[in-house]
C-alpha cells in the first residue's frame, strides 16, 4: 500500500545535489576532505578486535600444555600427557559465542536508542568487571562464567561497529571502512595467538592468565575513544537533533556541503517513513524489511557455514591433530592469521573491483572447494607426510581467500543493506541468527575432531564443503550488490522488488519515476 508523505520541493532538490556529490566523489578526494570521518571509523573498527581477540584465546586455550594439565586429564595413563574432555573443550570455545549472541539483540536496541558511541561506552565500561573473573578465576566453571558475561557485553560489537562506519563515511569509503571491521577481528585473533605462543611453554598459570591479563588494554582505548567521538549525523537526525546534527557533519568534513547533507538524510528516513521512529524488533520482519533482514542474516550466516568456526576457533588443536608439534602448531597459527591479514588488505582494490555480490559468491565457493581438498587428502593414512603438510597448507589458503572476499564482505553488506531507522536492530538480527549455526558447529567439533571421540580430523572438511556449496547457491538467488548505493538508492530498489541480480544494472536516474510512495509537493 502506498504512503502518502508531504515533501518540500526545496528538500528533494538538495537531497539530489547531496546524492550527486556523493556518487561523483572518488576515493582520492574523500579522503583528503573527510579525513576526521576516516579517522573515527577506524576508531569504531577497533572493538572487533575483542571478538577475534577473546574467542581465539579461549578455544586456543585447549592448546596449551599447562592449562590442559591444569584442567584436564592424563592420557593415556602414564604417558605425561593431557587431554581435556570433549564437553569442557566445547564449553571454553561457545562461551564467547553465547555472549556474543545475546548481546547482538540488546547492542542493536541501544544502538537504535542511544546511539554506537555510547552504546560502546556503556559497554565497555561494565567489561571492566567481568574479565576479572578471567584474570582471577582458578577453576574451569569460574574461567568459562567470566568469558560468558564478558562476551554478553562485548558482542555488541559487531552491531555498533558497522552501524557507525556505515553513518559516517562517504559512499566510496563505506566499502572499505567496513571491511575493515574484519581486519580488525583478524587482528585481534593474530594478537591472541601470539601472546599464547609466547606464554605456552611456561610450566605455570601464567601461560594462560597473561593472555587475560592484557586483554585490559583494550578497554581502556575505547572509554577514552568513546567519548572524544562525535556521534553519527545520521543517528541524529534520526531523534530530531538537528544543530548536533550540522556538529557531526562539520567535525567529519562536510562544512561545505551541510544544507544539501542534511536535506538527504531527511529525505531519506521520509521514504521509510512507514517504519515507526519507536520501531521494535518486530519491525524487521514487516514489508520489505523481511527481506532485508533475511539477506543480512544469512550472508552473515555464511561465515559460519564455510568453516570459518574450523580455520579461526580450532586451527592450533586442527595442526596438532595434523601431526604437528605445539610450537609448530602455534607457529602455523601465527601464519594463518597473518595470512588473514594481508587478504583483509588485498580486499580493499578487490571490492571496488568485483564489489560485493560476486566477491562474496566466488570467495565461498572457493573455500568450498578447499575445504573438499582437506577431507579427500585426510583419507590419506596418518603416518603420510605429505598429506599432513597440505593439510596445513590448505588451512592457510582457506584463511587467506576468507579474507580477500568473504570475511570483510559481510561487514559490508549487513551495514548497508538495513533500513536506516532500524539499521542497528536488523544489525541485532543478522548477528544473533548466524551464532545458532556457531554455537551448533562450536559444540559439535570438539567430538568431531577428538581422537578420543569420533575421530574425524580433517575429514570435518566434507561437512563445511557441502554447507559452503548451499550458501553459494542460496547467494546467487537472493544476495544483492549494494556497491556505490546511497541509502536512499537502496531503499527505492527494495521498494520496488527489484531482483537480486539486477540490483546492480537497475537505473535509478529518475528518482520521481521509481519512489516507492505518493508524493506530495509542497
Amino acid at each position: 500500500m502506498a504512503t502518502t508523505t508531504v515533501i518540500d520541493n526545496e528538500l528533494v532538490e538538495a537531497s539530489k545535489i547531496a546524492a550527486r556529490r556523493e556518487s561523483e566523489l572518488t576515493v582520492r578526494e574523500a579522503i583528503s576532505k573527510h579525513k576526521s570521518a576516516i579517522f573515527w571509523a577506524s576508531f569504531f573498527c577497533l572493538p572487533n578486535i575483542i571478538i577475534g581477540y577473546d574467542p581465539t584465546i579461549v578455544g586456543t586455550l585447549v592448546g596449551i600444555p599447562q592449562f590442559r594439565k591444569d584442567f584436564g586429564y592424563e592420557y593415556p595413563a602414564g604417558s605425561d600427557s593431557y587431554v581435556l574432555p570433549a564437553s569442557w573443550t566445547s564449553a571454553f570455545t561457545y562461551a564467547p559465542v553465547i555472549g556474543f549472541m545475546v548481546s547482538a539483540l540488546w547492542g542493536g536496541w541501544c544502538v537504535d536508542r542511544y546511539g554506537p558511541r555510547k552504546t560502546l561506552l556503556g559497554a565497555t565500561i561494565l567489561s571492566l568487571l567481568t574479565l576479572l573473573m578471567e584474570v582471577l578465576g582458578e577453576s574451569a566453571p569460574v574461567i568459562f562464567a567470566g568469558d560468558l558475561l564478558t562476551g554478553l557485553l562485548t558482542g555488541s560489537f559487531p552491531v555498533l561497529g558497522p552501524a557507525y562506519i556505515s553513518e559516517i563515511l562517504p559512499v566510496c569509503l563505506r566499502g572499505i571502512g567496513l571491511s575493515c571491521n574484519n581486519l580488525a577481528q583478524v587482528l585481534g585473533s593474530l594478537i591472541g595467538i601470539a601472546i599464547l605462543r609466547g606464554t605456552e611453554d611456561r610450566t605455570d598459570r601464567w601461560a594462560y592468565k597473561v593472555p587475560f591479563i592484557t586483554e585490559y588494554a583494550f578497554p581502556l582505548i575505547f572509554i577514552v575513544g568513546s567519548f572524544l567521538a562525535p556521534e553519527t549525523p545520521w543517528f541524529l537526525v534520526k531523534k530530531g537533533k538537528y544543530e548536533e546534527a550540522e556538529k557531526s557533519l562539520r567535525r567529519t568534513g562536510y562544512g561545505d556541503d551541510i544544507n544539501n547533507t542534511l536535506a538527504h538524510m531527511k529525505e531519506t528516513l521520509l521514504l521509510e517513513a512507514s517504519t515507526k521512529d519507536n520501531a521494535t524488533y518486530l519491525d524487521c520482519f514487516r514489508g520489505t524489511n523481511l527481506r532485508r533482514t533475511f539477506i543480512c542474516a544469512m550472508a552473515y550466516s555464511g561465515q559460519f557455514l564455510c568453516g570459518i568456526n574450523l580455520a579461526a576457533g580450532y586451527c592450533t588443536y586442527f595442526f596438532e591433530l595434523a601431526g604437528l608439534s605445539t610450537d609448530q602448531a602455534f607457529d602455523m597459527s601465527c601464519g594463518l592469521f597473518a595470512l588473514g591479514v594481508v587478504g583483509n588488505l588485498l580486499s580493499w582494490p578487490l571490492m571496488t573491483i568485483w564489489g560485493r555480490r560476486a566477491g562474496y559468491i566466488w570467495t565461498c565457493g572457493f573455500t568450498s572447494v578447499l575445504m573438499f581438498i582437506i577431507g579427500f587428502v585426510d583419507l590419506a593414512p596418518g603416518s603420510n607426510t605429505g598429506a599432513m603438510y597440505a593439510k596445513s597448507t590448505m588451512l592457510l589458503l582457506f584463511n587467506f581467500v576468507y579474507n580477500v572476499g568473504l570475511g570483510p564482505i559481510v561487514y559490508v553488506l549487513i551495514a548497508e543493506i538495513p533500513n536506516t531507522k532500524i539499521r542497528g536492530k536488523t544489525l541485532g538480527v543478522a548477528c544473533f541468527t548466524p551464532h545458532i549455526f556457531s554455537i551448533s558447529i562450536t559444540a559439535g567439533l570438539p567430538y568431531a575432531m577428538s581422537t578420543t571421540e569420533a575421530n574425524w580430523g580433517g575429514k570435518t572438511g566434507f561437512l563445511f564443503a557441502g554447507l559452503g556449496l548451499i550458501t553459494v547457491l542460496w547467494a546467487i538467488l537472493y544476495l544483492p550488490e549494494t556497491k556505490g548505493r546511497t541509502f536512499e538508492e537502496l531503499d527505492i530498489l527494495f521498494e520496488q522488488k527489484i531482483p537480486a541480480g539486477k540490483f546492480a544494472s537497475t537505473d535509478l536516474h529518475d528518482f520521481d519515476q521509481l519512489r516507492g510512495y505518493e508524493a506530495i509537493r509542497v
